[in-house]
């Protein structure tokens, strides 16, 4: 289930029209559970009740229409030993919703009913029975075949769900995302019982990754009905079903798998895996450093953020412990430290950032005018095409509700411009807040804006998610200029102009803010 999805899909299906079931019979009576789609909505419905079918038939619910798919499943209460009950739950219009989930995990049917009890209704605990597949491999029984569900993650949620391994492939081209048990490329979600012995098989294989690397390792899974008892790979080498496959050169390589059981072998079927090449390695180009103070005092700590090019997997950092792109640095005695960063991908190891951090024994007096500030969060953000998050230096104050958070930009002196870039303070992890933003070659300063920079910020922005734009150079139009070879400062204090007071509650200690810069290039 999805928390946060609203769910409209069955127009006006009536509670309670679930068939009811029969009771200790010693075979299973399979039924088919016939599939409908609402062209309008762009809904799946499946039913196996003879009463929906034949409203639905009829046009009793106008707009549905047969898919011409179905699948076979148990009436309640006749399942074979070992079935499970599906339960089906009803989105009710008053919450927005007019849709139905299935599921035949007594655990999911639970936990729809703790966690959305007010907007889920549930309809019956045993609309039919189907199995349930292995929770680790997604294998189904003896006798049953693969139940697909696909998720079409739009704000109207619908579920489609199918034992054709094609309609779940088609679907996940179209965006959808698969739900259930086993593979995450194509997991099964529940198991219709067949009502004998199953036919050949018909495979359809994937790919784990259909654009990977070349030299790793791609694993191509086999989804076949009929319960295969072998299988024989052409491209890559195994006899079960799934193939590690590997290249050494780039471009398209065709597998194909043929599955075999007591009644013969499948028809081949293939599938197409584009190799390519691997990246080059990532370049880190600057340490970010976050700290309570332009110079932190030894016994504290700082933050320090690699800014990396090249999608690093891995890092490597010296002066500080970490295996991700951040580390918390501290120090013993006062002086200069060296950090350094580098950055791994499947294509090497990049050339290492360096930053060196000055530790002060004692405090030292605050620069520019936050000592009219209770405290100031301090980033040194060079010149730098990133987001940076207040809430990732956890120490206090932090970015605290009556402090100021103090970005340092460093315009390179090479740096030039013809597209304006722009800096942007968004919410994060809080309530929308009033804040102001100032770019000043002053530290805290939140003066009157003068467009030379000398007496004040050269812009300001109040609201939520302020934002401005800037150039290199000379300002243009409403873009200020930024000089290249200067250091500027984004100033940020949670701020109601009209009312000349901080805007953050003093019971929650801190607010925290992002800051992104798009550079102008």
């Amino acid at each position: 289930m999805h928390a946060q999805l609203l769910w409209p899909a069955v127009r006006n299906l009536a509670i309670g029209t679930i068939l009811a079931g029969a009771c200790g019979t010693a075979r299973a009576a399979l039924v088919d559970a016939i599939e409908f789609y609402y062209a309008a909505l762009d809904h799946y419905f499946v039913t196996a009740s003879s009463d929906e079918i034949n409203k639905l038939d009829t046009g009793f619910f106008v707009g549905w229409q047969r898919t011409g798919l179905s699948f076979k499943v148990a009436e309640p209460g006749t399942g074979d030993f070992g079935s499970a009950a599906v339960c089906r739950f009803y989105g009710v219009p008053a919450a927005g919703l007019d849709s139905h989930f299935y599921s035949a995990s007594q655990a999911e049917c639970a936990a729809v009913l703790q966690k959305f009890a007010g907007a889920w209704m549930l309809e019956a605990d045993d609309v039919f029975e189907v199995f349930l597949p292995d929770f680790t491999t997604g294998q189904c029984p003896a006798n049953s075949i693969p139940i697909y569900r696909a998720w079409n993650g739009r704000a109207d949620s619908n579920h489609r769900y199918t034992t054709e391994p094609s309609v779940q492939l088609a679907m996940i081209a179209l965006g959808y995302f698969p739900e259930g048990y086993g593979p995450p490329s194509m997991p099964v979600a529940m198991c219709s019982p067949t009502a004998s012995a199953p036919a050949l098989p018909v495979c359809t294989p994937t790919a784990s990754d259909p654009a990977p690397y070349v030299g790793t390792v791609d694993t191509l899974l086999s989804h076949c009905t009929g319960n295969p008892t072998s299988y024989a790979w052409a491209g890559c080498s195994s006899t079960g079903s799934q193939c590690k496959a590997t290249a050494s050169v780039p471009g398209v390589q065709t597998y194909t798998v043929v599955a075999s059981n007591a009644n013969g072998t499948s028809v081949p079927a293939s599938v197409n895996v584009k190799w390519q090449l691997p990246p080059p390695p990532p370049v880190c180009k600057q340490i970010v450093v976050t700290a309570n103070s332009d110079l932190p005092v030894v016994g504290s700590r700082a933050l320090l953020t690699a800014s990396c090019d090249g999608i690093p997997t891995s890092f490597k950092w010296t002066g500080c412990q970490s295996a991700s792109a951040m580390c918390y640095a501290s120090a013993s005695v006062a002086g200069v430290q060296t950090y350094s960063v580098s950055a791994a991908n499947i294509g090497g190891t990049g050339a290492p950032a360096y930053v060196n951090i000055n530790w002060q024994a004692s405090p030292a007096p605050p620069p520019g005018f936050c000592s009219q500030f209770a405290s100031f969060l301090y980033s040194d953000y060079g010149w730098n095409a990133n987001a940076i998050a207040s809430r990732d230096f956890p120490d206090d104050p932090g970015f605290a509700w009556n402090g100021v958070w103090v970005v340092k930009l460093s315009v390179p002196g090479d740096a030039t411009s013809t597209m304006p870039g722009n800096v942007t303070v968004f919410e994060f992890d809080g309530p929308p807040t009033s804040r102001e933003m100032t770019i000043s070659r002053t530290p805290c300063d939140f003066r009157p804006v003068d467009p030379t920079g000398n007496n004040g910020p050269l812009l300001d922005d109040i609201g939520i998610d302020p934002s401005r734009g800037f150039v290199v150079g000379a300002s243009s139009g409403t873009n200020v200029g930024l000089p290249p070879g200067s250091d500027y400062f984004i100033n940020v204090r949670n701020w109601d102009a009209q009312g000349a007071s901080f805007t953050c509650d003093p019971a929650v200690g801190r607010c925290n803010a992002e800051v992104y810069v798009k550079l102008p290039h």
